[in-house]
């Protein structure tokens, strides 16, 4: 009772000290409190003396003696405080135990407040903060350590695996006992992602925490222990008797860890598997395989099934039944190569009119033919070429002629072949009305093109006009002209030029091309405004087509200045790289125009009249 009055007639003398002793006269808090250290007064002498400052400070006639009067007080009160507090902690003794990181803790608080608002809190638009924050180097702030370890708890996944697979790891091995403290087996997905980091930092020396968690943890715990222990051959046994266990889960998790191991006995137990009632379970887990044992034996009996169906006695059932594990194996043996399955895949090109058009197996096919196209060799590629050509006239006319045959030709065929074969579509085009069906085939096969040699893409630039920040930014990027040139029958350009596609037009533009040049700088006199994309395609080609740079100065500098080129919020990277190549010459035309320009593309073009200036200067 005592101790709590004094402690809240301490908080009152607090709060006099903060508002001036002046307000103390009259005061109602501390009028009641008085009455009970009157009343503890009759008894202790103490609280007699205490009772009598507090009413002394309170009077409202004390005047300018207030501030003396609350010195008395709280002396005394001190003193009280200090013989009636207690100096040692209860309970027993121990060794504080600590766990060392090295890190420093050099930041301003500024600095971090950002992404602990991001690890604390919730809402839109924390993942990028935090990956920008980890690329500056702010996690090597030891503050940030307890929030990085709370993030792999973080609702948003791509947080937490962005904890587990970046932030956590780049601490090294000493963030392996702050995990090891917390980390519970019996746990769901917040102990799984623990073990991962444990186990990827900690090395052999938490071998056995995994191996205990994969025996005795829940079963996500379980699966991710399972899958940690691949790559050690001292745990390949336990992973063979989990291959066997009654959970699906958990003999697929083995599976996937003995895929890792290059040793017999994984080796068989996945063949076992993968032909026996765990196919489906197993499929994954062989295709990771790259045990040439297995490899081995599944291009066998790859082998066998193939040869099979050329003797023509299957039932249209067992033709159906063998389709089905064909199927199994070639995605078993995807991206994998061998000298076997190198004559295997000769062997389907040799006879590619049986087994892509009479049997119907077009997925062998197509396999073979992308493996053969990476073996180089003379007869390979002369198969290639011919199973091509006969697609050519097998699916003439069809719907995939413009799409998927043309890609699967491009790479194999010569230019001019390639253009004799596809280029009169983009001929009966020009004859037809824009409903025709040549019109629509003209189209996909323009599509499917302009797809190839026109990526279109967010990248993040240096913005060297904002001080060097980075940034994400819209791209547009075409293959070298030499590659075109070496690929592409230079009469390509003429049909784009003629059915107007700029994308392309500007993608095959070339030197000595007046035309192709003509039909560009028309373009961008038509489309001046840099917020659309046709401007940057306009510049593009014109560079590609070698017009002379006062010709294209010219042009660009006149696309600033037109009326229609307003509401650009940024310039793209490839304009704006040519704008910075303005002579200085052009710096009053820029100036100009500088007020119809706002927010990002005003800087940039700013930072092009400094790079003028400086030009100038020098």
């Amino acid at each position: 009772m005592s101790q709590a009055l004094l402690m809240e007639l301490n908080e009152e003398i607090r709060r006099l000290y903060i508002a001036g002793s002046d307000l103390a006269a009259g005061d109602y808090r501390l009028k009641r409190l008085l009455p009970s250290f009157e009343q503890l007064g009759e008894r202790a002498p103490v609280f007699k003396k205490l009772g009598e400052g507090i009413a002394a400070l309170i009077d409202e006639g004390a005047g300018t003696d207030t501030a003396r009067r609350l010195q008395d007080v709280n002396l005394l009160l001190q003193s009280v405080l200090r013989t009636q507090g207690k100096g040692a902690a209860e309970g027993e003794t121990a060794p504080l135990r600590t766990q060392p990181v090295r890190l420093e803790a050099n930041l301003s608080y500024r600095k971090l407040s950002a992404v602990r608002t991001a690890l604390t809190t919730r809402g839109g638009g924390r993942h990028e903060v935090i990956v920008e924050a980890f690329r500056e180097g702010l996690f090597r702030d030891v503050r940030l350590v307890p929030l990085a370890i709370e993030a792999l708890n973080d609702p948003y996944v791509e947080i937490a695996e962005f904890a587990m697979n970046d932030i956590l790891p780049s601490y090294g091995p000493d963030i392996v006992p702050h995990l090891l403290e917390s980390f519970r087996p019996d746990g769901g997905k917040l102990e799984a992602r623990k073990l991962t980091v444990i186990a990827r930092n900690g090395g052999k020396d938490v071998l056995d925490v995994v191996h205990k968690a994969s025996v005795s943890g829940s079963d996500e715990v379980r699966t991710t222990a399972i899958r940690l222990l691949a790559g050690h051959p001292e745990y390949e046994q336990v992973l063979l008797d989990f291959s066997r266990d009654k959970k699906k889960s958990i003999r697929e998790a083995a599976f996937q860890a003995l895929a890792a191991s290059d040793r017999e006995s994984a080796a068989e137990r996945l063949y076992e598997a993968f032909t026996g009632k765990d196919r489906e379970t197993v499929s994954s887990s062989v295709m990771q395989s790259r045990s040439e044992l297995l490899n081995g034996w599944l291009v066998r009996d790859l082998s066998e099934l193939v040869a099979s169906v050329r003797e023509g006695t299957a039932s249209q059932e067992e033709m159906a039944n063998v389709w089905n594990e064909v199927r199994r194996y070639i995605w078993a043996l995807h991206q994998k190569t061998s000298p076997e399955l190198g004559r295997l895949y000769m062997d389907v090109m040799r006879n590619y009119k049986l087994y892509m058009y009479k049997l119907g197996w077009a997925f062998l096919a197509n396999e073979a033919m992308a493996y053969i196209q990476h073996e180089h060799s003379e007869e390979g590629r002369q198969l290639v070429r011919a199973a091509v050509e006969l697609d050519l006239k097998k699916h003439a006319q069809t719907a995939s002629f413009a799409r998927d045959l043309f890609k699967k030709a491009l790479p194999v065929l010569p230019p001019e072949r390639l253009f004799e074969a596809f280029g009169t579509i983009l001929e009966e085009r020009a004859k037809a009305s824009s409903l025709s069906r040549s019109a629509n085939e003209a189209k996909q096969l323009m599509d499917t093109i302009e797809d190839m040699v026109v990526i279109r893409r967010y990248r993040e630039i240096e913005q060297i006009w904002s001080y060097g920040e980075t940034g994400y930014t819209y791209h547009v990027e075409m293959p070298p002209q030499e590659e075109l040139a070496g690929k592409w029958d230079p009469r390509w350009l003429d049909h784009f030029i003629a059915l107007d596609r700029m994308a392309l037009v500007s993608a095959f533009a070339r030197p000595g091309h007046a035309e192709a040049a003509s039909y560009l700088l028309d373009k961008l006199k038509r489309s001046p405004e840099f917020r659309n994309r046709f401007a940057n395609l306009a510049v593009m080609g014109l560079v590609r087509a070698g017009v002379s740079g006062e010709e294209l100065h010219e042009a660009l500098v006149r696309a600033v200045e037109d009326e229609r080129n307003t509401e650009c919020r940024e310039i793209e990277p490839f304009l704006f790289d040519q704008l910075c190549r303005l002579p200085a010459s052009y710096a009053d035309r820029i100036r100009a125009a500088l007020p119809k320009f706002g927010s990002v593309s005003g800087e940039q073009l700013e930072y092009v009249l400094k790079t003028m200036e400086s030009s100038n200067r020098s």
